[in-house]
């Protein structure tokens, strides 16, 4: 407890730790150094279950890291010693998200590389990897397997209407012009 009797919760290992018991007096020094290591140890503690749900970059956890309120000098520290073990790692969250979601989410290069903006990847990182992991003929064979999948979901009827759902349903997913006209005119033949 404090002087002002304010209680503090410190974690079960902070307690051990500094042999934390009633009635024991503490320099103003000393109760910082707990309260900043048990702050820490509480920001890995949420981290960790984060990441025990999923994969998330830094960002993410910072960001909602942040919205628990923590501090930002906190969750720094915490997620630089995640990191240090391999816990959080930006280029094997930005490779599983890119294998997960082309498999799952089939999208284009384009929306993918947008994706992974808005989770905090930068460029440099996830560019060789969609080099590596998304060649030009899986990002077509992804957008005629999409365009297949559509069409089985709607009248199979050939009019100008259903070719231009279609259409726009592969743009809406990052795909190029180029990209759709190589799909589209596979799929008049088929029908």
């Amino acid at each position: 407890m404090l002087d002002d009797a304010q209680e503090i919760i410190l974690t079960p290992e902070i307690v051990l730790k500094y042999g934390i018991a009633p009635q024991r007096e503490y320099s103003h020094e000393t109760l910082l150094e707990i309260l900043e290591e048990d702050a820490l140890r509480q920001a890995k503690d949420q981290a960790l279950r984060y990441l025990s749900r999923r994969p998330h970059s830094r960002f993410e956890l910072m960001r909602k890291m942040r919205e628990k309120g923590f501090r930002q000098v906190i969750i720094a520290r915490a997620l630089d010693e995640l990191e240090k073990v391999n816990l959080v790692n930006d280029a094997d969250f930005a490779r599983a998200f890119i294998q997960n979601e082309t498999r799952l989410r089939p999208v284009s290069r384009l929306l993918l590389a947008q994706k992974l903006n808005q989770r905090g990847i930068h460029r440099e990182q996830y560019e060789p990897l969609l080099d590596e992991l998304l060649s030009d003929e899986q990002e077509i064979e992804m957008a005629r397997d999409l365009a297949e999948k559509f069409l089985k979901t709607h009248p199979r009827e050939k009019d100008q209407k259903l070719r231009e759902k279609l259409l726009r349903f592969l743009q809406a997913k990052g795909f190029t012009w180029e990209q759709i006209r190589q799909v589209v005119p596979s799929m008049d033949n088929e029908q």
